[in-house]
């Protein structure tokens, strides 16, 4: 796909940067995003003559320890008519990623935006930054076009569950938030027995939880052999439908990689929910497991359903690959410090 051409803002309606040190984080003012990306691709200009604002702690009823991660996780869903009225239906989870001041984009599950095996073809999604205070009526959320013209204004990976989209306006809401690439995890931050917490809007608990999204807490259960950070690995954290396409992030503290003990620091994303694990499970019919018979052979086959399984075990794409496409996708000449 090519490069379309950014819309141009002037120097006053960039984005304006705060960097929390505990957090080490990063704010997007909703103005910036509504100029940055409103073309649907990120700015190539030149950094604006106006310096950024010094560095400021929020304060607020809303702010806690996960207030910058939560902030930076974002539903995606439909828009369904029931009884005469539109309602929005969650169909996976996003993050906002922030390359540097002037680049940010989506980051979720490829299958969250196309899924032609299932018949799942959306030329447009919607969506809802989380809802920090009460508002009147409900959130539809902002239209997220996924073809223009023809064109894809998304990419997905070739070798991944991933994809990347421009970030819409979303000059409708306030308190935007967006995960640096300087805050992507590493080897270290990648091991069995690793802690983490993993962001999304499950559809379980129904349409009322979902105006924030959900923390589910957990540890790495498993990594690959092969290259544990060039691999899908596992985590044990009760992933759930709707979860897809949401961040998972390495918490700091506690024991490490090598067996030492930290104290403090910002957690790290480390990958990107591509589906909870299920099992095939026999079908009963009563106390007897049911049976299919081919007619034209007479063999007979055990009826089985997929079922999630309740352990919670999520299938999670490595951060690694999610760099490579962020990067990709917003410039592909920005120098990036490993």
């Amino acid at each position: 796909m090519g490069r379309s051409a950014g819309a141009q803002c002037p120097d006053g309606a960039f984005a304006r940067w705060y960097h929390e040190r505990a957090m080490k984080k990063v704010i997007v003012a909703p103005v910036a995003l509504a100029c940055l990306l409103a073309m649907g691709r990120a700015q190539t200009t030149q950094p604006p003559a106006v310096p950024p604002k010094p560095p400021q702690m929020e304060t607020g009823p809303d702010v806690d320890l996960l207030h910058h991660l939560r902030r930076s996780t974002v539903s995606l869903g439909l828009r369904r008519g029931e009884a005469g009225k539109q309602h929005f239906v969650t169909v996976g989870s996003a993050v906002i990623v922030a390359l540097d001041e002037h680049h940010a984009c989506l980051l979720t599950a490829k299958h969250v935006l196309f899924n032609p095996d299932k018949g799942y073809t959306p030329t447009t999604l919607f969506l809802r930054v989380p809802q920090s205070e009460p508002r009147a009526g409900d959130d539809l959320g902002v239209p997220l076009p996924l073809i223009e013209n023809g064109r894809m204004l998304w990419r997905g990976a070739d070798d991944a569950d991933l994809a990347v989209a421009a970030v819409p306006n979303l000059s409708a809401y306030s308190d935007l938030h967006g995960i640096r690439i300087s805050d992507f995890g590493g080897e270290d931050d990648l091991y069995q027995g690793a802690s983490v917490i993993v962001f999304g809007y499950p559809e379980l608990l129904g349409p009322d939880y979902q105006i924030t999204p959900i923390a589910r807490g957990g540890i790495v259960a498993w990594t690959n052999p092969n290259g544990r950070f060039d691999h899908t690995f596992l985590v044990d954290a009760n992933v759930f439908s709707g979860n897809s396409g949401g961040p998972v992030f390495h918490t700091s503290g506690g024991l490490t990689r090598g067996g030492a003990f930290a104290i403090g620091g910002a957690p790290r994303l480390i990958g990107i929910v591509s589906k909870d694990a299920y099992e095939e499970a026999p079908v009963h019919a009563g106390p007897a497991p049911a049976n299919s018979l081919n007619p034209l052979t007479g063999e007979v086959t055990p009826i089985t359903a997929q079922v999630l399984n309740i352990g919670g075990i999520g299938v999670v794409e490595p951060i690694s690959k999610a760099k490579r496409l962020v990067v990709d996708f917003l410039d592909p000449l920005h120098a990036i410090t490993p």
